[in-house]
């Protein structure tokens, strides 16, 4: 594992900086698959996100599957990584190959705020999954009643 994807994974602001500084590759991927900004994002760690992603850090970095980095920050509810991850031009709409966008991730997890995000930043309520679900079939099947409601009340407007 690269020391900008431990110090990443450890929340080490200033070793981060360090690393950064002394021009450690920013979108380097360890023998796990792990990069920095997936590790810094997995310890849901904004400000080492948001340095990242200034030191070039790709915001529609992508796993196998097309699991993005905007779909983790959405699934665990990160509201001010997905934030820094739209604003850095992260694909809203990105889909994996199950068909699962960071909407659905957010849905079916119960975020609600990250679902309002993202829907008002342009992601299509009605993608529809291999299965055929919505994030609003989504956010049901897990019982997340609000998000559901909100959803149906966005759909309708």
């Amino acid at each position: 594992m690269s020391e900008l994807v431990k110090a990443a994974q450890t929340g080490d602001l200033d070793q981060v900086k360090a690393l950064l500084k002394s021009g450690a590759a920013v979108n380097e991927t360890s023998q796990q698959g792990m990069t920095p900004l997936l590790a810094a994002i997995t310890g849901g760690n904004a400000e080492i996100v948001m340095r990242l992603l200034q030191a070039g850090a790709s915001p529609n970095e992508a796993d196998s599957d097309n699991w993005t980095v905007l779909m983790e920050a959405a699934a665990n509810g990160y509201l001010e990584i997905v934030k820094s991850l739209l604003a850095a031009g992260a694909d809203v709409n990105a889909v994996t190959t199950f068909g699962l966008t960071p909407l659905m991730s957010a849905a079916g997890s119960g975020h609600l705020e990250v679902v309002q995000l993202l829907v008002h930043s342009g992601a299509d309520m009605r993608a529809k999954d291999q299965n055929t679900w919505t994030a609003l079939i989504w956010a049901s099947s897990e019982g997340h009643s609000a998000v559901v409601e909100w959803l149906k009340t966005a759909r309708d407007d």
